[in-house]
């Protein structure tokens, strides 16, 4: 990249050279042809002089239609050979004019500046030693045709002697505006390969990152909040803007934090809102954090003090239950029982089993197994899970798979992704047998086209929840139902928050009951809205 950057600085500066050697060749020659009679120039030799004059101006003509026309790498043989030329035909210019005051010359230094800027030092003190041996000889050829004071070779050792401090100066001046420039390249290479890993890490991240204007435009954003806030991606424009409830946000003008409800899946959406700039109409910055991932943490906190609870007294509640329920087995199996003394100890020995289902159930829940994620193919997984499952009231029951994804891929804990689905599907198979002759349940996957993360819709032909009890499902002990506990579907919201599954209650576009998970994204752990 340098060796790229150096030969376009060497073609800039010869095609500038090159110009000023047009306007030198040129002004020469004007002032040949309309200069007064009594002109320095030329009065040696006129005809060589006329055509060195017009010999360079062709030469200059042609430098500068290739140095503009052609872009081919320059090779250090032209370079010399332009340079020597030059110097060549101006100290031959000086030699026909024959005066020391011509001032021809001086106008080398120009030259040899060129070539100390476009050339290694060691030709570049070559062109300024011809110059120098130029000089003297024009003196020296002098002496042969008339008397030269030695002032004359005074002035060339001179004229020499500012070739060469010219020659190392600019090659010194050059050296150093050349390092400057390579290390300002370092430099904004570095910030360029810093920038383009800042843009991988935000795009990384979990957390949501979005940049916006103060009327909602967005500036940035990454992976994690085009999947939050479901924006189509990817956002390569101005036309995408960010939800009405963040632009509510950003025309606050202090920094602000709160938590919002956006989308389909009423995700809770934790923003952190910062002001870019003091200036109020400056950009927004937002930091979006699913707050799932807040109540998992507070939930593997809840889970250990209920372990810590539960793990005290399940044996003062189990072993007096468990005597309860055997005392009442063998009640039941006395001959000596009437119908109604059989019937109290039928009821006895249910509600024992159910209360031992209770704390089977907050046993489950307290030991908070942490979950063992493993990445799979949802639908292949599924099917192979419904050829092995059968609800257990053991009533006609039809079950369908609807997917046709071919890249479903999850990374949750598969066993509790068994309970999951095996007590959202018993409900389900119970409700729609209860409500028609057979119970139907469809499992649907989908896919967010914008994120990528996969979602799984189970539909049941059951009545449904109350629209006044859909808050109240995921509730512990909460139930419609005269023999349930009301553990089943928490059960069911805690082992998804521990695998970051987002699941929720829905009506489908014909009125079904539906529960869907929505699976967190495999590769970056965000719930896509």
């Amino acid at each position: 990249m340098f060796f790229a950057q150096d030969f376009l600085q060497q073609r800039a500066i010869m095609r500038v050279y090159s110009a000023y050697r047009l306007v030198l060749a040129s002004m020469i020659l004007i002032a040949l042809l309309f200069g007064p009679a009594n002109s320095t120039l030329g009065t040696i030799a006129p005809k060589w002089f006329a055509i060195a004059v017009i010999g360079y101006t062709l030469f200059a003509i042609a430098a500068l239609l290739i140095h503009t026309l052609f872009s081919t790498k320059y090779s250090q043989t032209q370079l010399f050979f332009e340079f020597f030329v030059d110097v060549g035909v101006i100290m031959l210019m000086s030699y026909c004019s024959g005066s020391a005051d011509s001032g021809l010359p001086l106008l080398l230094i120009v030259t040899i500046s060129a070539a100390s800027i476009t050339m290694p030092g060691q030709l570049s003190l070559a062109i300024a030693a011809l110059a120098t041996i130029s000089a003297i000889s024009e003196v020296a050829a002098h002496t042969l045709s008339e008397r030269v004071s030695a002032q004359r070779f005074i002035v060339a050792g001179m004229t020499g002697t500012t070739y060469f401090a010219a020659a190392i100066a600019i090659r010194y001046l050059s050296a150093r505006i050349v390092k400057a420039q390579q290390l300002a390249e370092h430099r904004r290479t570095d910030i360029e390969q810093l920038s383009r890993i800042n843009q991988r890490i935000v795009q990384r991240m979990q957390t949501g990152i979005v940049v916006m204007s103060k009327t909602g435009q967005i500036k940035l954003i990454n992976a994690a909040a085009t999947e939050l806030l479901d924006i189509p991606t990817p956002v390569t424009d101005s036309n995408h803007y960010v939800p009405p409830a963040l632009i509510d946000m950003a025309r606050n003008h202090k920094n602000t934090t709160k938590v919002i409800n956006i989308g389909a899946g009423h995700l809770d959406i934790h923003v952190n809102m910062s002001i870019l700039e003091k200036n109020s109409d400056s950009h927004r910055l937002l930091y979006l954090e699913d707050i799932s991932k807040i109540n998992q943490r507070a939930q593997n906190l809840k889970l250990a003090s209920l372990g810590r609870f539960t793990a005290s007294i399940a044996h003062e509640i189990r072993n007096p239950l468990s005597a309860i329920s055997h005392a009442a087995q063998l009640l039941a199996e006395s001959p000596d029982l009437n119908e109604v003394d059989q019937r109290f100890a039928a009821i006895i020995q249910n509600h024992a089993l159910r209360m031992n289902d209770i704390i089977k159930n907050i046993l489950e829940l307290s030991r908070g197994r942490s979950p063992e994620p493993l990445r799979f193919a949802l639908s292949s997984w599924l099917k192979q899970f419904l050829d092995d499952w059968q609800p257990s009231n053991h009533k006609p029951l039809d079950i369908n798979v609807d997917s046709a994804l071919k890249d479903d891929d999850v990374n949750v804990d598969r066993s509790q992704l068994v309970q999951i689905i095996s007590n959202i599907a018993e409900n389900g198979a119970r409700h729609g047998a209860e409500n028609s002759d057979k119970a139907i349940l469809t499992f649907r996957c989908i896919k967010n086209a914008s994120s990528g993360a996969v979602s799984l819709d189970i539909i049941d032909n059951g009545p449904g929840i109350k629209p006044e009890d859909e808050d109240k499902i995921f509730e512990p002990f909460f139930t419609t139902q005269k023999q349930g506990n009301g553990l089943g579907l928490y059960l069911c919201r805690e082992l998804c928050l521990a695998n970051q599954i987002h699941i929720y209650y829905r009506r489908t576009e014909r009125g079904e009951s539906c529960f869907r998970l929505q699976f967190s994204h495999p590769d970056r752990g965000t719930i896509a809205d």
